[in-house]
Protein backbone atom coordinates (compact mmCIF):
# COMPACT_ATOMS: atom_id res chain seq x y z
CA UNK A 1 0.00 0.00 0.00
CA UNK A 2 2.73 2.32 0.52
CA UNK A 3 3.82 2.65 -2.84
CA UNK A 4 0.28 3.82 -3.65
CA UNK A 5 -0.03 6.46 -1.11
CA UNK A 6 3.23 7.94 -2.11
CA UNK A 7 2.36 8.19 -5.69
CA UNK A 8 -0.75 9.90 -4.25
CA UNK A 9 0.41 12.80 -2.33
CA UNK A 10 2.83 13.40 -5.19
CA UNK A 11 0.42 13.41 -7.67
CA UNK A 12 -2.41 15.50 -5.30
CA UNK A 13 1.00 17.81 -4.76
CA UNK A 14 1.57 18.43 -7.94
CA UNK A 15 -2.01 18.95 -9.06
CA UNK A 16 -3.15 21.42 -6.36
CA UNK A 17 -0.43 23.59 -6.87
CA UNK A 18 -0.89 23.61 -11.06
CA UNK A 19 -4.61 24.24 -10.43
CA UNK A 20 -3.60 27.06 -7.57
CA UNK A 21 -1.26 28.51 -10.49
CA UNK A 22 -4.29 28.43 -13.02
CA UNK A 23 -6.84 30.22 -10.68
CA UNK A 24 -4.52 32.29 -9.31
CA UNK A 25 -3.91 33.87 -13.44
CA UNK A 26 -8.03 34.29 -13.71
CA UNK A 27 -10.37 36.85 -13.06
CA UNK A 28 -13.73 36.67 -11.03
CA UNK A 29 -16.27 35.23 -12.81
CA UNK A 30 -13.92 33.75 -15.47
CA UNK A 31 -14.07 30.35 -16.82
CA UNK A 32 -11.27 27.64 -16.78
CA UNK A 33 -10.64 24.61 -17.82
CA UNK A 34 -7.82 22.09 -15.98
CA UNK A 35 -7.24 18.79 -16.33
CA UNK A 36 -9.75 17.75 -18.35
CA UNK A 37 -12.65 19.61 -15.91
CA UNK A 38 -13.79 22.97 -15.66
CA UNK A 39 -14.02 25.73 -12.98
CA UNK A 40 -15.17 29.45 -12.30
CA UNK A 41 -13.01 31.19 -10.04
CA UNK A 42 -15.64 33.21 -7.53
CA UNK A 43 -14.80 35.47 -4.77
CA UNK A 44 -17.41 35.99 -0.90
CA UNK A 45 -17.39 39.17 0.52
CA UNK A 46 -15.00 38.45 4.00
CA UNK A 47 -12.30 37.22 1.11
CA UNK A 48 -10.46 40.57 1.00
CA UNK A 49 -10.15 40.26 5.06
CA UNK A 50 -9.50 36.26 4.66
CA UNK A 51 -5.76 36.80 3.78
CA UNK A 52 -2.74 34.64 4.33
CA UNK A 53 0.45 35.43 6.35
CA UNK A 54 1.51 37.52 2.82
CA UNK A 55 -1.60 39.23 2.47
CA UNK A 56 -2.81 37.57 -0.75
CA UNK A 57 -6.96 36.93 -0.80
CA UNK A 58 -7.56 33.59 -1.05
CA UNK A 59 -8.87 31.95 -4.54
CA UNK A 60 -11.79 30.18 -4.29
CA UNK A 61 -13.66 28.48 -7.92
CA UNK A 62 -16.46 26.10 -8.12
CA UNK A 63 -15.94 22.88 -9.91
CA UNK A 64 -18.59 23.04 -12.78
CA UNK A 65 -19.87 19.08 -12.74
CA UNK A 66 -20.30 19.01 -8.87
CA UNK A 67 -20.75 22.44 -7.75
CA UNK A 68 -18.52 22.27 -4.84
CA UNK A 69 -16.41 25.39 -3.70
CA UNK A 70 -12.61 24.68 -3.08
CA UNK A 71 -10.34 27.19 -1.24
CA UNK A 72 -7.31 26.26 -4.02
CA UNK A 73 -4.86 27.88 -1.16
CA UNK A 74 -6.44 25.42 1.59
CA UNK A 75 -6.35 22.91 -1.05
CA UNK A 76 -2.54 22.77 -1.59
CA UNK A 77 -1.49 23.37 1.37
CA UNK A 78 -3.10 20.55 2.58
CA UNK A 79 -1.52 18.26 -0.36
CA UNK A 80 1.88 19.54 0.61
CA UNK A 81 1.90 18.72 4.04
CA UNK A 82 0.40 15.28 3.13
CA UNK A 83 3.26 15.19 1.29
CA UNK A 84 5.91 16.49 3.62
CA UNK A 85 4.63 14.12 6.69
CA UNK A 86 4.17 10.88 4.90
CA UNK A 87 8.07 11.50 3.01
CA UNK A 88 9.56 12.40 6.61
CA UNK A 89 8.28 9.54 8.45
CA UNK A 90 9.35 7.10 6.03
CA UNK A 91 12.77 8.32 5.11
CA UNK A 92 13.83 9.20 8.74
CA UNK A 93 11.90 6.38 10.34
CA UNK A 94 11.31 9.33 13.30
CA UNK A 95 9.13 9.06 16.86
CA UNK A 96 5.75 11.07 16.25
CA UNK A 97 7.62 13.20 19.06
CA UNK A 98 10.65 13.36 17.43
CA UNK A 99 8.73 14.75 13.94
CA UNK A 100 6.66 17.04 15.50
CA UNK A 101 10.22 18.84 17.34
CA UNK A 102 11.76 19.21 14.18
CA UNK A 103 13.30 22.55 13.93
CA UNK A 104 15.41 24.66 11.64
CA UNK A 105 18.32 23.94 13.84
CA UNK A 106 17.89 20.12 13.54
CA UNK A 107 19.66 20.58 10.22
CA UNK A 108 23.24 20.28 10.17
CA UNK A 109 26.08 19.36 7.82
CA UNK A 110 29.10 17.62 8.07
CA UNK A 111 32.31 17.57 5.80
CA UNK A 112 34.03 14.55 5.31
CA UNK A 113 37.77 14.43 5.01
CA UNK A 114 37.89 13.94 0.89
CA UNK A 115 35.66 17.27 0.87
CA UNK A 116 32.53 15.63 0.44
CA UNK A 117 29.25 17.44 2.37
CA UNK A 118 26.82 14.88 4.37
CA UNK A 119 23.26 16.92 5.46
CA UNK A 120 22.36 15.37 9.07
CA UNK A 121 19.15 15.41 11.03
CA UNK A 122 19.23 15.98 14.59
CA UNK A 123 16.53 14.50 16.38
CA UNK A 124 16.15 16.15 19.71
CA UNK A 125 15.98 13.58 22.60
CA UNK A 126 12.47 11.99 23.04
CA UNK A 127 12.10 8.08 23.98
CA UNK A 128 15.21 7.04 25.13
CA UNK A 129 16.40 11.23 26.20
CA UNK A 130 19.38 10.51 23.54
CA UNK A 131 20.30 12.68 20.82
CA UNK A 132 20.87 11.25 17.58
CA UNK A 133 21.66 12.72 14.25
CA UNK A 134 20.62 10.82 11.04
CA UNK A 135 22.14 11.34 7.93
CA UNK A 136 20.24 12.52 5.42
CA UNK A 137 19.41 11.12 1.72
CA UNK A 138 19.13 13.08 -1.41
CA UNK A 139 14.99 12.50 -1.09
CA UNK A 140 14.58 13.40 2.63
CA UNK A 141 16.97 16.38 2.06
CA UNK A 142 14.62 17.26 -0.84
CA UNK A 143 11.59 17.11 1.21
CA UNK A 144 13.22 18.94 4.43
CA UNK A 145 14.74 21.85 2.11
CA UNK A 146 10.92 22.64 0.67
CA UNK A 147 9.71 22.95 4.52
CA UNK A 148 12.23 25.57 4.73
CA UNK A 149 11.64 27.22 1.64
CA UNK A 150 8.20 26.82 2.19
CA UNK A 151 8.31 28.94 5.43
CA UNK A 152 10.94 31.38 3.90
CA UNK A 153 10.01 32.09 0.86
CA UNK A 154 9.40 36.10 0.38
CA UNK A 155 11.99 36.81 2.59
CA UNK A 156 10.30 35.43 6.01
CA UNK A 157 11.98 34.16 8.46
CA UNK A 158 10.18 30.65 9.82
CA UNK A 159 8.23 31.68 13.75
CA UNK A 160 9.16 30.90 16.45
CA UNK A 161 6.77 28.57 18.20
CA UNK A 162 6.30 27.62 22.13
CA UNK A 163 5.18 24.01 21.70
CA UNK A 164 3.16 22.28 24.50
CA UNK A 165 4.55 18.57 24.85
CA UNK A 166 1.49 16.85 26.57
CA UNK A 167 4.16 14.14 27.47
CA UNK A 168 5.65 15.85 29.72
CA UNK A 169 2.72 18.52 30.15
CA UNK A 170 5.38 21.51 29.82
CA UNK A 171 5.82 24.43 27.53
CA UNK A 172 8.98 24.79 25.58
CA UNK A 173 11.07 27.42 24.26
CA UNK A 174 10.10 29.48 21.53
CA UNK A 175 11.36 27.73 18.35
CA UNK A 176 11.52 27.20 14.50
CA UNK A 177 9.60 24.54 14.26
CA UNK A 178 9.29 22.78 10.60
CA UNK A 179 5.82 20.98 11.23
CA UNK A 180 3.30 24.62 12.06
CA UNK A 181 0.67 25.89 9.98
CA UNK A 182 -1.61 29.06 10.03
CA UNK A 183 -5.09 29.44 10.93
CA UNK A 184 -5.26 33.10 8.53
CA UNK A 185 -2.72 35.38 10.34
CA UNK A 186 -1.97 33.12 13.40
CA UNK A 187 0.89 30.37 13.32
CA UNK A 188 0.60 27.40 15.38
CA UNK A 189 2.49 24.15 15.85
CA UNK A 190 1.17 20.73 14.54
CA UNK A 191 -0.10 18.40 16.79
CA UNK A 192 -0.21 14.37 16.52
CA UNK A 193 -4.15 14.57 15.89
CA UNK A 194 -3.73 16.43 12.72
CA UNK A 195 -0.95 13.99 12.07
CA UNK A 196 -3.40 10.85 12.70
CA UNK A 197 -5.91 12.98 10.45
CA UNK A 198 -3.82 13.46 7.52
CA UNK A 199 -2.42 9.51 7.49
CA UNK A 200 -6.26 8.96 7.41
CA UNK A 201 -7.18 10.77 4.55
CA UNK A 202 -4.64 9.50 2.74
CA UNK A 203 -5.23 6.41 3.41
CA UNK A 204 -8.67 6.85 2.67
CA UNK A 205 -7.96 8.68 -0.54
CA UNK A 206 -6.00 5.47 -1.93
CA UNK A 207 -8.60 2.93 -0.76
CA UNK A 208 -10.95 5.24 -2.90
CA UNK A 209 -8.26 4.46 -5.61
CA UNK A 210 -7.61 1.05 -4.85
CA UNK A 211 -10.37 -1.22 -3.11
CA UNK A 212 -7.89 -4.05 -2.47
CA UNK A 213 -6.52 -1.82 0.83
CA UNK A 214 -10.30 -1.15 2.04
CA UNK A 215 -9.46 -1.45 5.67
CA UNK A 216 -6.15 -0.78 5.55
CA UNK A 217 -4.91 1.98 8.27
CA UNK A 218 -1.58 3.54 8.80
CA UNK A 219 0.24 4.59 11.66
CA UNK A 220 3.33 7.05 12.20
CA UNK A 221 4.46 3.99 13.70
CA UNK A 222 3.78 1.74 10.96
CA UNK A 223 6.31 3.68 9.15
CA UNK A 224 8.98 3.71 11.53
CA UNK A 225 8.86 0.09 11.36
CA UNK A 226 8.64 -0.49 7.61
CA UNK A 227 12.05 2.12 7.78
CA UNK A 228 13.77 -0.35 9.55
CA UNK A 229 13.09 -3.41 7.79
CA UNK A 230 14.02 -1.52 4.92
CA UNK A 231 17.64 -0.80 6.61
CA UNK A 232 17.90 -3.85 7.42
CA UNK A 233 16.79 -6.29 4.49
CA UNK A 234 19.13 -3.80 2.44
CA UNK A 235 22.31 -4.69 3.91
CA UNK A 236 22.64 -2.84 6.89
CA UNK A 237 23.94 -4.10 10.30
CA UNK A 238 21.35 -4.24 12.38
CA UNK A 239 23.78 -2.55 15.27
CA UNK A 240 23.42 0.24 12.63
CA UNK A 241 20.24 0.51 12.07
CA UNK A 242 19.82 0.64 16.38
CA UNK A 243 21.81 3.55 16.17
CA UNK A 244 19.74 5.29 13.29
CA UNK A 245 16.43 4.43 15.10
CA UNK A 246 17.67 5.72 18.70
CA UNK A 247 17.69 1.76 20.26
CA UNK A 248 19.63 1.18 23.31
CA UNK A 249 18.78 -2.93 22.53
CA UNK A 250 19.46 -4.35 19.38
CA UNK A 251 16.35 -6.84 21.01
CA UNK A 252 14.23 -4.01 20.49
CA UNK A 253 14.73 -3.49 16.48
CA UNK A 254 15.00 -6.68 15.58
CA UNK A 255 11.39 -6.57 16.75
CA UNK A 256 10.82 -3.85 14.64
CA UNK A 257 12.04 -5.90 11.49
CA UNK A 258 10.10 -7.68 9.62
CA UNK A 259 11.67 -10.81 7.43
CA UNK A 260 10.03 -12.87 4.42
CA UNK A 261 10.61 -15.86 2.90
CA UNK A 262 11.86 -13.81 -0.58
CA UNK A 263 14.28 -11.54 1.87
CA UNK A 264 15.81 -14.48 3.37
CA UNK A 265 16.03 -16.36 -0.13
CA UNK A 266 17.75 -13.59 -1.44
CA UNK A 267 19.99 -12.54 1.27
CA UNK A 268 21.24 -16.30 1.46
CA UNK A 269 21.95 -16.33 -2.25
CA UNK A 270 24.16 -13.18 -1.67
CA UNK A 271 26.15 -14.32 0.88
CA UNK A 272 27.10 -17.93 -0.99
CA UNK A 273 28.35 -15.82 -3.63
CA UNK A 274 30.54 -13.20 -1.63
CA UNK A 275 31.94 -16.64 -0.16
CA UNK A 276 32.29 -18.15 -3.58
CA UNK A 277 34.13 -15.43 -4.90
CA UNK A 278 36.41 -15.23 -1.75
CA UNK A 279 37.59 -19.21 -2.95
CA UNK A 280 39.46 -20.96 -5.77
CA UNK A 281 36.96 -21.33 -8.59
CA UNK A 282 38.89 -24.66 -9.25
CA UNK A 283 37.06 -25.57 -6.39
CA UNK A 284 33.29 -25.31 -9.06
CA UNK A 285 34.64 -26.90 -11.84
CA UNK A 286 32.17 -29.85 -13.14
CA UNK A 287 33.46 -33.10 -11.34
CA UNK A 288 35.03 -35.93 -13.14
CA UNK A 289 33.94 -39.23 -13.51
CA UNK A 290 36.63 -40.75 -11.30
CA UNK A 291 35.52 -38.40 -8.45
CA UNK A 292 32.32 -38.80 -9.02
CA UNK A 293 32.41 -42.70 -8.51
CA UNK A 294 34.34 -42.23 -6.16
CA UNK A 295 31.75 -39.83 -4.25
CA UNK A 296 29.18 -42.73 -4.90
CA UNK A 297 31.22 -45.44 -3.59
CA UNK A 298 31.54 -43.33 0.16
CA UNK A 299 28.05 -43.34 0.52
CA UNK A 300 28.20 -47.30 0.18
CA UNK A 301 30.87 -47.56 2.65
CA UNK A 302 28.98 -45.80 5.33
CA UNK A 303 26.13 -49.10 5.32
CA UNK A 304 27.16 -51.23 7.89
CA UNK A 305 25.34 -53.42 9.76
CA UNK A 306 22.70 -51.88 12.08
CA UNK A 307 22.11 -49.10 9.97
CA UNK A 308 24.42 -46.10 8.18
CA UNK A 309 27.61 -44.16 9.74
CA UNK A 310 26.98 -40.13 9.45
CA UNK A 311 30.60 -39.70 8.81
CA UNK A 312 31.36 -36.74 6.60
CA UNK A 313 32.67 -37.27 2.73
CA UNK A 314 36.34 -37.84 2.67
CA UNK A 315 36.87 -38.90 6.01
CA UNK A 316 38.24 -42.56 7.52
CA UNK A 317 35.99 -44.61 10.38
CA UNK A 318 38.33 -43.04 13.43
CA UNK A 319 36.25 -45.90 15.53
CA UNK A 320 38.03 -48.12 13.98
CA UNK A 321 34.78 -49.99 13.35
CA UNK A 322 33.47 -49.88 16.76
CA UNK A 323 30.26 -49.13 15.72
CA UNK A 324 27.78 -49.32 18.95
CA UNK A 325 30.37 -46.83 20.53
CA UNK A 326 30.37 -44.40 17.77
CA UNK A 327 27.97 -41.20 18.16
CA UNK A 328 27.90 -41.50 13.93
CA UNK A 329 26.06 -44.50 14.28
CA UNK A 330 22.66 -44.14 13.14
CA UNK A 331 20.82 -47.23 14.01
CA UNK A 332 17.98 -48.38 11.54
CA UNK A 333 14.66 -49.04 13.10
CA UNK A 334 14.40 -52.54 11.26
CA UNK A 335 17.53 -53.57 13.27
CA UNK A 336 16.17 -53.30 16.82
CA UNK A 337 15.50 -57.12 17.66
CA UNK A 338 19.76 -57.05 16.35
CA UNK A 339 20.26 -54.66 18.84
CA UNK A 340 18.64 -57.15 21.28
CA UNK A 341 20.28 -59.67 20.21
CA UNK A 342 23.90 -57.87 20.90
CA UNK A 343 22.78 -56.61 24.28
CA UNK A 344 22.22 -59.90 25.76
CA UNK A 345 25.46 -61.16 24.48
CA UNK A 346 27.32 -58.68 26.01
CA UNK A 347 25.45 -59.32 29.43
CA UNK A 348 26.44 -62.70 28.78
CA UNK A 349 30.38 -61.56 28.19
CA UNK A 350 30.34 -59.22 31.01
CA UNK A 351 29.04 -62.26 33.38
CA UNK A 352 31.51 -64.53 32.18
CA UNK A 353 34.82 -61.73 32.90
CA UNK A 354 33.35 -60.97 36.21
CA UNK A 355 33.56 -64.68 37.08
CA UNK A 356 37.02 -64.94 35.80
CA UNK A 357 38.20 -61.44 37.10
CA UNK A 358 39.31 -59.79 33.91
CA UNK A 359 38.98 -56.11 35.41
CA UNK A 360 39.70 -54.69 32.11
CA UNK A 361 37.27 -56.78 30.09
CA UNK A 362 34.30 -55.96 32.79
CA UNK A 363 35.05 -52.45 32.39
CA UNK A 364 35.29 -52.26 28.79
CA UNK A 365 32.06 -54.50 28.11
CA UNK A 366 30.24 -51.75 30.74
CA UNK A 367 31.07 -48.50 28.50
CA UNK A 368 29.66 -50.59 25.40
CA UNK A 369 26.58 -51.52 27.49
CA UNK A 370 25.93 -47.58 28.22
CA UNK A 371 26.47 -46.59 24.43
CA UNK A 372 24.22 -49.33 23.22
CA UNK A 373 21.71 -48.16 26.01
CA UNK A 374 21.73 -44.82 24.62
CA UNK A 375 21.09 -45.92 20.73
CA UNK A 376 18.19 -47.78 21.97
CA UNK A 377 17.27 -44.46 23.68
CA UNK A 378 16.97 -42.56 20.55
CA UNK A 379 15.78 -45.06 18.36
CA UNK A 380 13.07 -45.20 20.58
CA UNK A 381 12.79 -41.26 20.19
CA UNK A 382 13.07 -41.38 16.86
CA UNK A 383 10.27 -43.81 15.76
CA UNK A 384 6.89 -43.10 15.41
CA UNK A 385 4.87 -43.22 17.92
CA UNK A 386 2.21 -46.34 17.72
CA UNK A 387 -1.45 -45.39 18.35
CA UNK A 388 -3.41 -46.11 21.82
CA UNK A 389 -6.32 -47.56 21.80
CA UNK A 390 -8.96 -45.37 23.41
CA UNK A 391 -11.58 -47.85 24.53
CA UNK A 392 -14.02 -46.40 21.78
CA UNK A 393 -16.80 -48.92 20.64
CA UNK A 394 -17.29 -49.44 16.97
CA UNK A 395 -20.15 -48.42 15.33
CA UNK A 396 -23.43 -50.87 15.73
CA UNK A 397 -22.05 -52.66 18.70
CA UNK A 398 -23.88 -52.18 21.82
CA UNK A 399 -22.43 -50.39 25.09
Amino acid sequence: MLPAMIAHVERERRRTLELLTRGDSAAIGETFEHDGRKFTRVAFDRDHKNTNRMGTARVRVVNAATGVTTSLQDAEDRAFWDWALLGVLRLAGVRQEELLELTQLSVRQYTRPGGEVIALLVIAPSKTDRERVIPMSTELFHIIAAIIGRHTSGGRKITALQRFDPYESTIGPALPYLFQNTLGPVARCNSSAWMGASLARICDAVVAEHPEFTGLRFTPHDLRRLFATELVNNGLPIHIGAAVLGHTNLQTTRGYVAVFDEDVVQHYQQYLEHRRSQRDSEEYRPATTGEWSEFEQHFDKRKVELGTCGRPYGTPCTHEHACIRCPMLHVSPNMLDRLNELEADLHTRRTIAQAKGWIGEIEGLTITLSFLAQKRTDLERLNPITSTPLGIPAVGVPL
